[in-house]
């Protein structure tokens, strides 16, 4: 049986919907599951991932992709296709490429709006979008439907925990390698931190965030260790300078699988909703969660083997589109110091026993 599931964005948005490929392969292990993907990030997530027999890539949005990839699809004949909640407009795609039986939301709550999937008459199975439930739960939701279909239905609920055990033993010793040049030797506790999201409406005030590294300098004596990509370096440098202590910064110079591994390591997390939030809970590690302009409540994590604390102030606007927000006081200032460094004091004490 070919089977296919569309998840066509980054880090965090890849991982969330990992619970819903490891219950497809548990019940129908002979498949082949295919994950139609295009982020970077998110095919660097899913590239070893157990579930997956293979990652069909689209590269860009040209006519000439679009023929390659309906090409792709016609030659796999797909029994089944799932279109999670994200990929809405894919059903053409997917009819087109003689998927058999297209699975989908008909329309998906979004930014505090209803949209339509196109040519939604064409879904052969087609739930309804609970907008009480989060995304692990949507994406599993649909998984559940084909394994209904299917006769393989589980009989109990299937685990909805994030997911990432598949890093490998270089990526291992790479980070443990990058570890001890911060000066943190095999088993020591260091808490680590990616402040800055690709989104600047997600973004902790930087004054807050100094606040917080000098308390866990002076209240804990541990090493703190910043994490993100190239683009956040220059800006977390900034950070540690003006927190001062023991403050190391890693931002670019590891792959996503290495960070998985320094994160693993930590003792805890702190970060806004972003991918290394989503991978620090993935990995099993303790996490304060700083929400803001995203919709908290499909967003949340509703199952989670380490401690998570998710701290969230809704305002009228929430959620909202804006890259960079445009009021004088946004959502994320409604998160004081205090606040955070309470739930940081509850989650450093819990991994500690």
């Amino acid at each position: 049986m070919n089977v296919l599931f569309t998840r066509l964005q980054n880090i965090g948005d890849m991982l969330v919907c990992i619970p819903a490929l490891r219950v497809l392969r548990e019940k129908l292990p002979e498949a082949h599951i295919t994950v139609l993907a295009k982020h970077a990030g998110g095919v660097e997530i899913i590239r070893s991932c157990p579930y997956v027999n293979e990652i069909l890539v689209i590269r860009d949005r040209s006519i000439r992709e679009k023929l390659r990839v309906l090409g792709a699809l016609r030659q796999r004949r797909y029994e089944y296709a799932i279109i999670s909640p994200q990929d809405l407009g894919r059903v053409p795609l997917l009819w087109l490429g003689g998927a058999r039986r297209i699975i989908g939301y008909p329309r998906v709550y979004q930014y505090g709006r209803w949209q339509r999937e196109k040519l939604a008459w064409l879904l052969y199975r087609a739930p309804h979008h609970d907008t009480l439930r989060t995304e692990v739960e949507l994406c599993v939701r649909l998984v559940l439907d084909v394994l209904e279909d299917c006769g393989a239905a589980p009989v109990v609920m299937p685990s909805l925990a994030l997911e990432y055990s598949w890093v490998a033993r270089r990526d291992v010793e790479r980070a443990e390698e990058l570890l001890r040049g911060c000066g943190i030797g095999p088993g020591g506790a260091f808490v680590a931190i990616a402040a800055y999201s690709k989104r600047p409406a997600k973004n902790w005030p930087a004054a807050r965030w100094v606040e917080l590294l000098r308390r866990i300098g002076s209240v804990w004596r541990v090493p703190v260790v910043l994490l993100g990509g190239v683009a956040e370096a220059e800006g977390l440098r900034e950070l540690g300078e003006a927190a001062g202590g023991e403050v190391a910064v890693l931002a670019g110079a590891t792959s996503l699988a290495e960070c998985a591994a320094v994160l693993r390591r930590a003792r805890m997390f702190v970060g806004p909703d972003s991918g290394p939030a989503f991978l620090a809970t993935a990995v099993g590690t303790p996490a304060v969660v700083l929400y803001g302009p995203a919709d908290y409540y499909r967003w949340r994590v509703p199952e989670s083997a380490a401690a998570r604390v998710e701290i969230f102030h809704p305002v009228s606007c929430t959620p909202c589109r804006h890259q960079i927000c445009p009021l004088a006081e946004p959502c994320m200032a409604q998160i004081g110091v205090e606040e955070v460094w309470a739930a940081c004091e509850q989650v450093w004490r819990d991994s500690g026993r």
